[in-house]
């Protein structure tokens, strides 16, 4: 019994698993991240598009009303706020050089100098 009680207590041992909440409230090790365009906790591969036909892995997720594009790259610790261009199916950052549209059915996303395109 006291070596279960001290192997118990032992402070190496680490967190619990879920117990790595971001400033959001977000548990990582189950997977979710805050995302800005939806102002919510999400799981990327339940409520984003998957581009992974280039260099790097890249999420998309839309706003509910499509005001907001926000890109997730694999390689960049934050993500991106896109606002929609009005009157057109583009959105851009406040400053930067990336990019979404969608023309014709298909959706690109313009990231790190590499341009992802998924048809619809």
């Amino acid at each position: 019994m006291l070596l279960l009680s001290t192997a118990c207590s032992h402070p190496t041992l680490g967190k619990l698993v879920g117990s790595d909440r971001d400033e959001h409230g977000c548990i990582s090790s189950a997977g979710y991240t805050w995302s800005y365009a939806l102002h919510d906790c999400v799981r990327l591969w339940e409520v984003g598009k998957r581009f992974d036909s280039g260099p790097h892995q890249v999420y998309l997720v839309f706003s509910t009303d499509s005001t907001f594009a926000e890109i997730f790259a694999a390689n960049r610790e934050a993500s991106i706020i896109c606002k929609r261009v009005k009157g057109k199916n583009t959105w851009k950052p406040s400053k930067g050089r990336e990019q979404v549209s969608i023309n014709n059915g298909i959706t690109c996303v313009q990231v790190n100098d590499y341009t992802y395109t998924q048809k619809d």
